[in-house]
């Protein structure tokens, strides 16, 4: 169980924590238990889709670890988006103000770690730093609000992308130079690249009737 964990750094997995003693090895009551200290967001969405979580788990059991984890990651962007998408603006504020500290916390110890955060594959070698670690839970703990408040309300309008790109050029300041650096960033530094994306995640610059819609969009799919 655990070494399936490990793989699936890239939909927010932390491999630690320990298991419920009680728990059935391989049944799914152990993966879901063993979410409830590693990933608060993963164990809300399994515990109230546990016919989803237990296909993942057969998967796993049967072997096919690969298909386990595109599946985990396919349900949580499912679910999470539909409940962030709901999500009042002070939680998806919370959201967009806990990712910065996890920037900032990368930005001082692992800069590499920056685009890996915002591509979702953040590594272990990130979360082995405990400024980082800690930074990264808190977001995790921010997303699991968020996903509880927004289960329970209508989808909100997903701001679009213009206004977003108006967002991210005017209240953010983010330059043309900027975005082709995020759009390409193999040229250009780790340390350069955090420096832009701790920018988009500035939420107390944006003007406040915004801020809530686009931090919303910041977390939710553009489908």
């Amino acid at each position: 169980m655990k070494n399936f964990l490990s793989l699936c750094a890239g939909v927010g997995f932390l491999a630690s924590g320990a298991i419920a003693q009680d728990a059935t090895p391989g049944s799914v009551e152990e993966l879901v238990s063993y979410l409830a200290s590693t990933n608060p967001l993963a164990h809300a969405i399994f515990t109230d889709h546990m016919d989803e979580a237990k296909e993942i788990n057969a998967k796993f059991q049967a072997g096919d670890e690969e298909a386990a984890l595109k599946t985990a990651s396919d349900i949580i962007r499912k679910y999470g988006d539909a409940a962030f998408s709901g999500a009042s603006d002070a939680s998806a504020i919370e959201v967009s103000k806990k990712a910065a500290d996890v920037i900032d916390a990368l930005g001082d110890h692992y800069p590499q770690g920056c685009m890996e955060f915002v591509l979702n594959d953040i590594s272990s070698e990130a979360l082995s730093i405990a400024s980082v670690n800690e930074a990264y839970r808190k977001y995790q703990e921010a997303q699991r609000l968020a996903y509880e408040d927004g289960k329970l309300h209508e989808p909100i309008p997903r701001m679009g992308i213009a206004d977003m790109y108006q967002v991210v050029t005017e209240d953010l300041g983010e330059s043309r130079a900027e975005r082709q650096m995020l759009l390409n960033p193999g040229n250009t530094p780790a340390i350069a690249l955090c420096a832009i994306i701790r920018k988009n995640f500035n939420i107390s610059a944006v003007r406040e009737p915004l801020r809530g819609p686009y931090a919303r969009a910041n977390f939710t799919s553009k489908k």
